[in-house]
């Protein structure tokens, strides 16, 4: 089974924190792509911003990644949660200090969870099998999610003199 924990590890690494080289099965294999690096170059404005009235925001994307690692560690530790997913969403615009903490709350959240799967000895349990391999499309939709959104956020803040040569 380590021989399958390794890569998966590797790829959660990739989607949360980026590449280090040119090795990249996700992600641009560029520094800053993945999800912790990328949302640390825009502003709490910007993560506040929706691009549609009553959109999801680049905060409460990151808020809910965050839930959902704290919601995942708790099944590591042994507990049986119950999830309530509305809460996973209750985030959706911060200020400088709130974003910079929220930033680094996801980043420990990452780290902790990260470690809990490679501490597993066991894995007969099929629950935790599946669960821990839905971390991977998890926080890869969320990326290409907040990718958009960080796309639409920074195209619509440009200052009016730069001209979009795609209008």
């Amino acid at each position: 089974m380590e021989t399958m924990i390794s890569p998966l590890l590797n790829i959660l690494n990739e989607l949360y924190i980026g590449t280090e080289n040119d090795e990249s099965w996700v992600i641009d294999a560029k520094p800053g792509h993945g999800f912790t690096r990328a949302i640390k170059t825009i502003s709490a404005k910007d993560a506040s911003t929706p691009i549609v009235d009553g959109g999801s925001t680049i905060a409460a994307h990151t808020y809910h990644l965050k839930w959902s690692l704290d919601f995942a560690m708790e099944f590591y530790k042994g507990n049986q949660p119950t999830g309530n997913w509305p809460e996973s969403w209750r985030i959706k615009e911060v200020n400088e200090n709130e974003w910079a903490d929220l930033q680094q709350e996801l980043l420990n959240s990452y780290h902790k969870i990260r470690e809990a799967v490679a501490a597993v000895k066991d894995w007969s349990n099929p629950y935790l099998l599946k669960g821990t391999i839905s971390l991977l499309p998890h926080a890869a939709y969320h990326l290409g999610a907040i990718k958009q959104l960080m796309l639409a956020v920074n195209k619509n803040s440009q200052q009016p003199d730069v001209i979009d040569i795609f209008a």
